[in-house]
């Protein structure tokens, strides 16, 4: 961990600046420029991209309320944030709540792999989209843009043919599935927990059908969510360009919020901090933008949908465990007390 966060440092402080022929200190200066007004919009733009995010959580799991999926959200996010590799931390974290709130495992494991798959779709479909959109208004598409683009655009391809050949052909699914299920057997074993391959086949299935009913039901509000959420995000980021007198064209910005998308997948830093930034204030240098205001405006929006997210999620986790300790002793109180009524009885 601690490697992780002083590659972090190392990447934002040092690498950024050099990167792309700025200083430290002309971008602090960028950052003096944003206003309460401006702050303000910022803060209420973060904060609309959650409540839209929160259509695909509880789209993904039925039964879910957008308040519980906004504490999904900011607490997860608050875990991962902090730890390299930390989704998996913020996973397990989800995985308590949603347990607590009387979910199963299986809904669990359903409600994680469509949420995290329609977060993919997006990541990899944005640069082809960036790059489509540089083309037709004339603008400079760099060699590393145009790879970037392509290398997403084989990989959005694959993910559909398998999401498609999973998800469409069950008797594909079902071969697949006895095709792992021995050695899933043999690592149950390892861990002690024996288990059949007849077994194994049968939950594997019961999880694409999970999946795949989930998918067919409420595909319109999944992909309807995560595009909203994804254009509320590209316009922060291009508003945290004005903040810090940094205007530039909408084809501009979204070719580095693709950027940083892409490069926030990398899990050597929580949440690929230092990749990101640099890449997309690299991207906006390259495409015409000035280096201090480039590098002010990516660090304000990282802020907000990375920063912003620790202290605020720590809050709600705080919150959120003394609720759920309030509601168990409560529950146990009340148990007792009937058990003492029928001992009276």
């Amino acid at each position: 961990m601690l490697l992780s966060i002083t590659l972090a440092v190392a990447l934002l402080g040092w690498a950024l600046p050099r990167l792309i022929g700025t200083t430290m200190h002309d971008v602090v200066t960028a950052l003096e420029l944003v206003t309460a007004p401006d702050a303000a919009v910022l803060v209420l733009l973060w904060a609309l991209g959650l409540w839209v995010y929160s259509f695909v959580l509880t789209g993904s799991l039925a039964g879910l309320s957008h308040r519980r999926a906004l504490t999904l959200n900011l607490t997860g996010s608050a875990v991962s944030n902090v730890l390299p590799f930390g989704g998996a931390a913020g996973m397990s974290l989800n995985y308590v709540m949603i347990r607590a709130w009387g979910f199963g495992t299986q809904e669990f494991s359903a409600f994680t792999l469509v949420t995290n798959l329609w977060g993919i779709l997006l990541k990899l479909g944005l640069p082809a989209v960036a790059l489509a959109a540089l083309f037709a208004t004339g603008g400079t598409v760099s060699t590393t843009m145009r790879w970037t683009a392509f290398g997403a655009a084989m990989s959005l391809a694959l993910t559909i043919t398998l999401l498609v050949g999973f998800l469409a052909r069950r008797g594909l699914a079902e071969r697949v599935a006895r095709f792992v299920a021995p050695a899933v057997v043999r690592g149950a074993r390892l861990l002690r927990r024996p288990t059949t391959a007849d077994v194994v086949v049968a939950q594997l299935l019961e999880f694409r059908d999970r999946v795949a009913g989930v998918i067919e039901q409420r595909w319109m509000t999944l992909s309807v969510g995560t595009l909203g959420y994804g254009v509320l995000q590209a316009v922060l980021l291009w508003a945290c360009l004005h903040a810090v007198g940094g205007p530039l064209s909408v084809t501009v910005v979204l070719a580095a919020f693709a950027v940083d998308r892409i490069m926030s997948m990398i899990v050597l830093t929580p949440g690929g901090t230092g990749f990101a930034e640099a890449g997309a204030a690299a991207a906006l240098v390259a495409l015409g933008g000035a280096p201090a205001a480039m590098a002010a405006g990516v660090l304000l929006y990282r802020g907000f949908i990375f920063a912003l997210e620790i202290p605020v999620g720590g809050a709600w986790l705080a919150g959120w465990f003394w609720v759920h300790r309030r509601r168990t002793r409560h529950l146990h109180s009340a148990d007792a007390g009937v058990e003492v009524g029928e001992v009276a009885a």
